[in-house]
């Protein structure tokens, strides 16, 4: 199995580009090496309409039309297979910021339950995301992407205020009392919270190309188990700023462990595409990029309300057919904790499950308040400390 990997909407560290508010990663999947098998006959179907190669975004929609019947057959042909990763800037943003105070391994003063049960980090982030402002969100990605730890760090408490000033917008009480203790100590332990990373390509880890590259990653094994194939090969569009980075993710995720990760509600395993390659070429070089480049080109104009002529039409409406897509937006993420929330509030709850959940919120509350303070006594985070069990006033 092959996967060639073309991407669009780069904008680097400038992450609030009004022209380019997604980023997309677009794969063509096939059980054969496109490149060695099809490149040819692609070169031969673009000299055979005058077209030099299959940039969409320079043909545009005439010379796509020429060239859209005879590459329709030949993806029918070898049976391909499309994955489209998008991301949402301004979702991204979000995400990072709650992750930065919210992680209960990293904040003491955090609600476990906000942070490690997936519907409700969700449901909580969703209701953060809805009281930052621009000047907010701004100040925050300058903070991540800021070269100076002590620089960085003192635009915290700054940030915690003005998040703070708004926390009475927010519709219920439970949620604002969570978030203004979280922010409450984050303020006040700005030398705690691990937001500084040195250098740019640590960096990268934080901008929507890596994002994108994970949730790709993701996608292709699940083709590799839904085809019960290996994944081969991974052929990438030459991307200078993020090709070192692309790479390392690469190594890092094929060599994960493959025991399971249990967490509440979910079951992750960090390991994906054991046993692939990953190499770089020009799209110019790749007949597979090619396909992938004109896929996402085609996805975009789809999703700008563009009406497509009949031959793109019929292109883009076999990589629906053929295709999936991970959607990593308010909107896509969204429509998947409103299912996860519908089936819970559907359920009728017992008198004795609602009891149990009284007790372990008071349990939970008590192992958060001994967590402020051991910090204040050793210094240590959460996650630096072995397994805990609450203790009575009278322990030690």
């Amino acid at each position: 199995m092959f996967a060639f990997v073309d991407e669009t909407g780069n904008t680097g560290s400038n992450i609030f580009d009004e022209a380019q508010p997604d980023f997309f990663t677009g794969a063509l999947i096939t059980k054969s090496n496109f490149d060695v098998l099809h490149k040819k006959s692609l070169s031969a179907l673009c000299r055979k309409h005058g077209i030099a190669s299959l940039h969409a975004s320079v043909l545009g929609f005439g010379p796509i039309e020429k060239i859209a019947p005879d590459l329709l057959n030949i993806l029918k042909r070898v049976d391909a297979r499309f994955f489209v990763s998008r991301v949402e800037k301004r979702y991204l943003v979000a995400t990072k910021l709650y992750d930065t105070f919210f992680d209960s391994g990293e904040n003491p003063a955090a609600n476990w339950n906000a942070y490690n049960v997936r519907v409700l980090k969700l449901t909580l982030c969703f209701k953060v995301a809805t009281i930052l402002t621009e000047e907010i969100a701004r100040e925050f990605w300058s903070m991540l992407m800021a070269r100076n730890e002590k620089q960085a760090r003192a635009k915290i408490p700054a940030i915690c205020d003005a998040i703070l000033e708004n926390v009475h917008l927010l519709a219920d009480q439970r949620s604002r009392d969570v978030v203004t203790e979280t922010l409450l100590w984050s303020r006040g332990h700005p030398e705690a919270l691990d937001i500084f990373i040195a250098g740019r390509q640590a960096k990268n880890g934080h901008m929507p190309n890596m994002v994108a590259f994970a949730n790709l990653l993701d996608g292709l094994e699940g083709f590799s188990k839904r085809w019960n194939r290996p994944l081969k090969k991974i052929i990438h569009d030459r991307q200078s700023q993020f090709e070192s980075s692309l790479e390392e993710w690469h190594r890092l995720f094929s060599n994960a462990s493959c025991e399971p990760i249990h967490r509440p509600g979910e079951t992750i395993v960090l390991r994906k595409v054991p046993g692939s390659t990953f190499e770089v070429s020009s799209s110019d070089d790749s007949a597979g990029i090619q396909i992938a480049d004109l896929t996402l080109w085609l996805f975009r104009q789809f999703l700008a309300g563009k009406e497509l002529p009949e031959g793109s039409a019929a292109l883009l409406s076999y990589v629906f057919k053929k295709g999936y897509q991970q959607d990593f937006s308010f909107r896509g993420v969204g429509a998947q904790v409103e299912v996860q929330l519908r089936e819970i509030m559907e359920k009728d709850i017992p008198p004795e499950a609602m009891e149990a959940g009284r007790r372990l919120r008071e349990e939970q509350e008590q192992l958060r308040q001994h967590l402020i303070a051991k910090y204040e006594e050793d210094g240590l985070m959460p996650y630096q400390r072995g397994p805990l069990k609450l203790v009575s006033p009278e322990d030690d």
